[in-house]
């Protein structure tokens, strides 16, 4: 039988309740018979307590006065306890489980205050424990009889809560399906709307540097950027931890340096190629480089003799010709012609609009890039999902057929992408 998928729901209950209807007119006589025991149970004690009670103000011998402080107290607890029982107000399993373990537990607690009672009251109250005894025995005559039934029949109420619960599970994963469709549709606009920032930033940075002041700029600092990195990875290549060492030993006064070309050297250290075009730090790098050759010569370097050998080379050819200053030359000339063109008002502001443009790119991007991300892992969710959703449908039809001999296939709904 073919059914589709928003009618198994009302069909389940139909058959369910037809199925279960000799399991709930049983469950429904235990209920009584249940309340019954308990409330004999419950006027038992009740009597009881009024009974040892009223002795306690009567006997005056210690024994019997004693039994009746005993068997008041006694009679109380069990009140108590009998009243903490709910009798199910619906037939499912799990309150029949509770109510079979309450009594269960309770006439067992009272068996043990019975005995616990005898061993204190010498013999009185005779009649009332033999009274006590019958009462104790029909809670636990009950609740063997709703053991029974549970493993029994009642196992027709736990094969319904299977049903049940996973006909809620089938709900729950189309609701969490209908969100997470609402969620990648919502992220597929962001991302788009997002790229088309991107583009329209895009095509705005195209006109800005379309400016042919401006490309030269551009193309200047390209240039220093690799003259930049040819400094520290060449030039500087050997030298700049015998330059931190030469730092920290002039700090600690072990070498003589004078002040401004210790300066100078610790900007060197932190901006190498910035230092060497500066014109307040620039000059000093030759004296700094004679200083680090006089300093490898005395030995307080702490060098290996091949590293020494290998800076002193470099050193030699670094102050003896004339590399340094042609790249210092280089350097600053490019650094004059930007200085010149960015002089200009317009190329300076485009300059400036386009650093504001790359930034908000650069945001734009990384947003779209999160927004794609978190597309990704709601698609993966809605695709495991959906496996998760057709697996809990094949569940369905095996328990349906398993439990009510009811061969049923459930029809798919289209499922989210």
């Amino acid at each position: 039988m073919k059914i589709r998928i928003e009618e198994y729901d009302n069909w389940l209950d139909q058959e369910l309740e037809k199925a279960l209807r000799p399991t709930r007119s049983k469950a429904g006589k235990l209920s009584d018979d249940a309340r019954r025991a308990l409330d004999e149970a419950r006027s038992f004690f009740e009597e009881l307590s009024r009974k040892a009670d009223g002795n306690l103000a009567t006997k005056k011998d210690p024994i019997s006065y004693r039994a009746a402080r005993v068997v008041g107290r006694v009679a109380r607890d069990a009140i108590s306890s009998i009243e903490k029982i709910q009798i199910p107000q619906e037939v499912s399993w799990d309150p029949y489980k509770v109510l079979r373990d309450n009594l269960s537990n309770t006439a067992r607690s009272l068996r043990e205050s019975r005995t616990n009672t005898q061993r204190e009251i010498h013999g009185l109250y005779l009649l009332d424990m033999l009274s006590f005894s019958g009462i104790v025995e029909r809670i636990a005559k009950v609740g063997e009889k709703i053991s029974q039934f549970l493993e029994g029949d009642g196992e027709n109420l736990q094969r319904a809560k299977t049903l049940t619960g996973i006909v809620e599970t089938i709900h729950q994963t189309r609701l969490e399906l209908d969100e997470k469709k609402k969620e990648t549709v919502e992220l597929e606009r962001t991302r788009e709307a997002l790229s088309s920032v991107v583009k329209e930033l895009s095509s705005e940075m195209e006109k800005i540097t379309s400016n042919d002041a401006l490309k030269q700029v551009l193309e200047i600092e390209k240039e220093l950027r690799k003259e930049s990195r040819e400094f520290r990875t060449d030039t500087l290549t050997h030298l700049r931890r015998p330059l931190r060492k030469l730092r920290d030993l002039s700090q600690r006064g072990e070498i003589a340096i004078r002040t401004e070309e210790r300066d100078a050297l610790g900007e060197y250290i932190q901006s190498p190629y910035r230092s060497f075009l500066s014109r307040n730090s620039g000059p000093y790098l030759t004296p700094i480089l004679t200083n680090l050759k006089s300093a490898l010569a005395s030995g307080k370097m702490g060098l290996s003799h091949r590293k020494t050998t290998r800076v002193v080379v470099q050193l030699d050819q670094l102050t003896t010709t004339e590399h340094l200053a042609e790249k210092q030359s280089k350097g600053r000339s490019l650094l004059g012609q930007r200085q010149r063109l960015l002089h200009d008002p317009n190329c300076k502001n485009l300059y400036l609009e386009r650093k504001i443009v790359l930034k908000k790119i650069e945001e734009g991007k990384k947003n779209e890039l999160q927004a794609t991300e978190r597309l990704h892992l709601a698609e993966d969710k809605i695709k495991t999902l959906n496996r998760h959703f057709e697996e809990l449908l094949i569940q369905a039809e095996s328990k349906t057929k398993q439990y009510l001999s009811r061969d049923v296939q459930i029809e798919r709904p289209r499922l989210s992408k």
